[in-house]
């Protein structure tokens, strides 16, 4: 008699640390001056999300202090980036209060790979991010 086939693994409830990388990227792309989401030059901002494969855009490592640092690589418009930087901080700190993760949120941090003109975004042209409203 051959053995009773194995039964497929249960899914386990998505950790912290990439529920927390789903709410940043979330968050981040809300902000109407935020374009998009990319890896970065050397594709470090990722994040693996099984089974769906990678978030681009976003990497969240565990910080000394047992919370989570997220960093974001962003396409935006151009506008003032000191000021759009905090707007997303704030926008991820408080994705992250609503969704109850804000105990597990560190630093926050935030890089623009690309900027683009108004005609830019209007035709589209985001020359390979991975994520583009």
């Amino acid at each position: 008699m051959s053995p009773a086939p194995l039964a497929p693994p249960i899914p386990a409830r998505a950790s912290s640390r990439l529920d927390l990388a789903r709410l940043a990227l979330g968050a981040a792309l809300a902000v109407p001056e935020v374009l998009g989401a990319e890896a970065g030059v050397h594709a470090t901002r990722v994040t693996a999300d099984p089974p769906a494969g990678l978030l681009h855009g976003v990497s969240v490592i565990a910080q000394a202090d047992g919370r989570y640092a997220v960093d974001l690589c962003l396409v935006a418009r151009i506008v003032p980036l000191l000021a759009l930087g905090e707007a997303v901080r704030r926008q991820v700190q408080e994705s992250a209060r609503r969704g109850g993760l804000a105990d597990q949120l560190g630093t926050v941090n935030v890089e623009f790979a690309r900027l683009l003109t108004p005609e830019e975004a209007l035709r589209g042209a985001h020359g390979g991010a991975e994520t583009f409203r």
